[in-house]
């Protein structure tokens, strides 16, 4: 299989992502963030969830009676989440960008919470990707706001996360073949899908995703030179400290 043949990453898999049960993380993180804002409270109640995917944390926000934009540079995602927000009751702004280059998507100093999930911050390839994330996210924070991501560890992406992963839902079965590169430091997982029934067939999509691992060392740093003093590194959706075998580690930061 030659890389011309994937499709970009959530081109396809976006109208079946909550189907395959994705979903339930935005889920979990929401009712995490109560607790979280209880251990680091914020004044405001406007927020941007960046790299929101389908929005379902952004309309749970919204739910709670935030005031809340999303952002995804995905267009196939995002419309998935305004087709979602146009039957919901709340109202959630979208827009198509770079979480990179926040910049003249939003207003600056505008958000008393940002936040990145689902480990979307793993995507980027560089430090100096994760480092522009970071900046952008410095320019859009009012003072005072906090900021909470996640990342998957290395220790997840080694060695938890299965090779190969069969799924099987009505009308889509998904298998995920994945493999850790230690020299890159990453995860390269081949998703495909084959989506109809046995009646009709079954079309099928490939996409390539891939993950790098960074030392909470290294995030820490960085963030701090984005000028957010971090406040808290979490063992997933808990408030214990990250050990040896954390599979995902939340950052809780503040822009002073």
């Amino acid at each position: 299989m030659n890389e011309q043949s994937f499709s970009p990453p959530y081109e396809r898999y976006a109208p079946l992502y909550d189907q395959s049960g994705q979903m339930r993380f935005a889920v979990l993180v929401h009712l995490y963030l109560r607790d979280l804002l209880r251990q680091h409270p914020v004044s405001g109640r406007r927020a941007l969830d960046v790299a929101c995917g389908t929005g379902t944390l952004a309309l749970l926000l919204a739910a709670d009676g935030w005031e809340v934009t999303g952002v995804d540079r995905s267009a196939a995602m995002l419309a998935q989440a305004v087709a979602r927000a146009t039957g919901a009751n709340e109202q959630v702004r979208f827009v198509h960008g770079d979480m990179r280059d926040l910049e003249g998507l939003v207003p600056a100093t505008a958000f008393d919470l940002v936040t990145c999930t689902y480990d979307s911050l793993n995507y980027m390839p560089t430090e100096g990707d994760l480092a522009a994330c970071f900046h952008a996210v410095a320019g859009v924070l009012a003072p005072g706001g906090l900021y909470v991501a996640d990342m998957n560890t290395r220790h997840f992406l080694e060695h938890e996360w299965g090779t190969c992963v069969i799924q099987e839902y009505d009308g889509y079965v998904q298998i995920e073949r994945s493999h850790f590169d230690s020299a890159s430091e990453r995860n390269i997982m081949v998703l495909t899908g084959f989506v109809g029934d046995d009646d009709q067939g079954y079309e099928r999509f490939d996409e390539l995703h891939v993950e790098r691992a960074y030392p909470p060392e290294t995030v820490t740093a960085l963030l701090e030179r984005a000028g957010l003093r971090v406040e808290a590194l979490y063992d997933s959706f808990t408030l214990q400290p990250p050990g040896s075998d954390t599979q995902r580690i939340f950052w809780v930061a503040r822009k002073p």
